[in-house]
């Protein structure tokens, strides 16, 4: 028997909706593991990728430790034994992300041993949600379509280089990374302005979670910063996504990133938390 806030253990498939609720206590936060946790399912991989800390009934918190690692609703006991769990063991994910001051207690007992493989600390990023409702930007944005690859992938290859920083070419050819945009057009996620051919302006629903739509990827080609496309794009996607997808529009930004905290406070963006990602 497992006592509060003891061990860690794997979520099993007859826990997942006792996880799914754990994690819609706060899905602005949880978005992007939420949505991982839901499409994981009831498949015998859930237990790979999550893991909780105290009763199975009633957790002190979640962990994501797939692709990404993610403390999700977690005490703070639940974070220490969720560190002490992670620091045993090789690291597997390229990035922590997560509530900033979760991952600032988790990270104390994963700096020893990871923190000389941390490429960038990412410490404070905003995370904002459509509050306000502003006036149509009138910026031609609609959906992709199926059929638009061609156009879309470019300009999700430089957003991507330009936020991460690495190349998501390298490895496998970008063939990975082709068939998520691919995904996400397909599933009426990603919107775009295109003219001519080329996309202006991109953004993606990269996650849905409960009540959320947490949009990712957004790029406006360089020739066009500066000039408004930015701002009347998101004024535009807001209602689009909330039409289309969700009700509660949110997103994170890097507090350095002027520029974009602007157009997303003319879009009607206000802060509800902040995020942390270190990238590995």
């Amino acid at each position: 028997m497992f006592r509060r806030g003891g061990r860690v253990r794997a979520v099993r498939p007859a826990g997942l909706d006792v996880a799914i609720a754990h994690a819609l206590r706060d899905p602005a936060t949880n978005a992007l593991a939420g949505a991982r946790l839901r499409d994981v399912g009831r498949g015998p991989s859930v237990g790979q990728e999550f893991s909780l800390a105290g009763d199975e009934t009633r957790p002190d918190g979640l962990l994501w430790h797939g692709v990404n690692l993610s403390p999700m609703s977690a005490t703070g006991l639940a974070l220490g034994e969720f560190g002490r769990f992670l620091a045993a063991r090789s690291r597997r994910a390229s990035s922590v992300v997560g509530d900033r001051a979760a991952v600032e207690a988790m990270w104390q007992h994963l700096a020893p041993g990871w923190g000389p493989d941390v490429r960038e600390y990412r410490w404070s990023q905003p995370l904002l949600s459509a509050q306000e409702m502003v006036a149509p930007g009138d910026s031609r944005l609609r959906a992709a379509l199926p059929g638009e690859e061609r156009a879309v992938f470019p300009a999700a290859v430089a957003m991507f280089r330009e936020e991460v920083g690495i190349d998501p070419l390298l490895g496998d050819g970008g063939r990975s990374y082709r068939t998520r945009i691919e995904d996400l057009i397909h599933l009426g996620r990603t919107y775009a302005i295109i003219e001519d051919g080329e996309v202006l302006f991109k953004a993606d629903v990269g996650a849905l979670f409960g009540p959320v739509a947490q949009i990712h990827g957004v790029w406006v080609r360089p020739d066009q910063r500066g000039r408004g496309v930015g701002r009347a794009a998101m004024a535009d996607l807001v209602r689009q996504v909330r039409r289309d997808h969700a009700p509660q529009v949110t997103l994170y930004v890097n507090d350095f990133n002027e520029p974009a905290r602007r157009a997303y406070a003319a879009a009607g963006f206000h802060q509800i938390g902040e995020l942390t990602t270190i990238l590995f």
